[in-house]
């Protein structure tokens, strides 16, 4: 009976073998060979390192006549963000720029950005490079005046009064030239 089940097995044994050897031909994500997560995605592309195959929408706002769509973007295997710019060449204004703005800590605190620089004619779409996730707080913009404007800045609060009864006055830019998704 023994010789009669290793009979019947060594064809599957041999099969499986054979098998085994086809996947370890298969190449891993670019992701995974990049050993990009975190704090090593910071500043490189995430379609280079393969971060976008898992990509998810962390949050998407869309201009009223639907000319630019921005988008904060993040992939969980990577653990990083970027911003992603979609604009329509027809109705859309002549100057775009894509940025994504971050933090370093979620209570707010100096920004930094990472941009897409001007989209030139007949550039529908962009996106930045890559941040760290876990140790910032991001947004993704977009606007029409250069690379470094933020058209929906930080809160910036001052106080007024005395120094025994300092009132907080709300000293924030108004929303002009742009757009911008929600702090996450």
């Amino acid at each position: 009976m023994c010789v009669y089940g290793i009979r019947r097995w060594g064809p599957v044994a041999a099969a499986l073998t054979l098998l085994a050897g086809a996947f370890q031909g298969i190449q891993a994500s670019p992701a995974a060979a990049d050993d990009c997560w975190r704090a090593t995605c910071a500043g490189k592309d995430p379609v280079q390192t393969g971060c976008d195959d898992d990509a998810e929408i962390l949050q998407q706002v869309t201009e009223a006549d639907e000319s630019v769509v921005v988008r904060l973007m993040w992939s969980p295997w990577c653990q990083a963000v970027w911003a992603k710019i979609s604009r329509d060449l027809d109705t859309s204004p002549d100057y775009v720029y894509g940025t994504l703005w971050t933090t370093r800590s979620p209570d707010g605190g100096i920004q930094e950005y990472d941009t897409t620089g001007l989209l030139t004619d007949g550039v529908a779409g962009a996106y930045t490079t890559m941040q760290n996730w876990k140790t910032t707080t991001a947004k993704a913009c977009w606007n029409d005046v250069n690379a470094q404007y933020d058209p929906v800045p930080v809160k910036y609060i001052k106080l007024n009064g005395s120094t025994t009864n300092p009132q907080p006055v709300d000293m924030s830019l108004p929303v002009m030239h742009g757009l911008c998704t929600d702090w996450l």
